[in-house]
């Protein structure tokens, strides 16, 4: 069988120069486009693998897609520190003693000079203990977790991530993988395009790549995709920005989506 083997640069003309990317890493992989007897599709291994991860009542967990300038739920929507901050200040009494936000990048500042996200949702809870990943998150089998912080990614071929049964998850790569066949993904395919935005930004470390695609998922029609590109242009402040972002939230809020009809009636209300 030939194998190609493909190198994905992780930061080349994006965003992410003053990260600590040095290297290469090799991801296992196994060459197929189906589950078999040895090898597993990498998002079921994710999802099997935090329920693994060890419970304990002191530790509030929260394990999500990330990357270090923001976060996704499991809609692939971002989340906003406010939006995790009200979900969970109430969980915080009865001997809970730490937050651990179980994200790619959430320990690591995206630049000199700012706060990380775990440091940004710490001071939001009034400075109550948060932990964070300090790399690329990786997940095991039994649950336990390390991090990785490399420049290139080297896998047997892009598409489809399966691992072979048993191996550790690069949680980025889990989600993110149609980034590197968007061009083959139908644009009404919008759990695929949301993916594929997600994985410019957390697995690229492309944030401009991932709002590029955002709005192209949009344009066809994707609530979600509409909200996520509003949120990253009102977070940015641009020239323009502003404006862009209002017309997408309407957007989006025509279609349906209650955050965007919530979130334009805040930004609104802000002028």
């Amino acid at each position: 069988m030939l194998i190609a083997v493909t190198i994905a640069p992780v930061a080349a003309a994006c965003d992410a120069a003053q990260l600590p990317l040095s290297g290469n890493v090799a991801v296992p992989s196994c060459v197929t486009q189906a589950p078999t007897d040895t090898c597993v599709f990498a998002g079921k291994a994710l999802y099997d693998y935090i329920q693994a991860i060890p419970d304990d009542d002191s530790v509030l967990t929260i394990v999500l897609q990330s990357s270090p300038w923001r976060l996704y739920d499991a809609q692939m929507r971002i989340l906003t520190l406010d939006d995790l901050v009200a979900s969970i200040q109430p969980k915080l009494g009865g001997g809970v003693q730490r937050v651990e936000l179980i994200g790619s990048w959430t320990a690591t500042a995206p630049t000199a000079g700012t706060a990380s996200l775990a440091e940004r949702l710490s001071q939001a809870l009034d400075g109550f203990p948060v932990r964070g990943e300090d790399g690329f998150l990786w997940l095991a089998e039994d649950g336990t977790r390390r991090t990785t912080r490399q420049a290139f990614t080297v896998r047997a071929s892009s598409g489809a991530y399966f691992i072979p049964k048993g191996a550790d998850v690069l949680a980025a790569l889990a989600t993110g993988w149609p980034a590197e066949v968007q061009e083959h993904i139908p644009a009404d395919n919008h759990a695929l395009q949301l993916s594929a935005a997600i994985g410019w930004d957390a697995f690229f470390l492309c944030p401009d790549k991932a709002l590029e695609r955002f709005e192209f998922s949009a344009a066809q029609g994707n609530p979600i995709a509409a909200y996520n590109a509003a949120v990253m242009r009102i977070e940015r402040g641009g020239a323009g920005d502003r404006s862009a972002a209002l017309a997408l939230l309407g957007q989006a809020a025509a279609l349906g989506d209650a955050p965007s009809r919530t979130r334009l009636a805040v930004e609104r209300a802000r002028r």
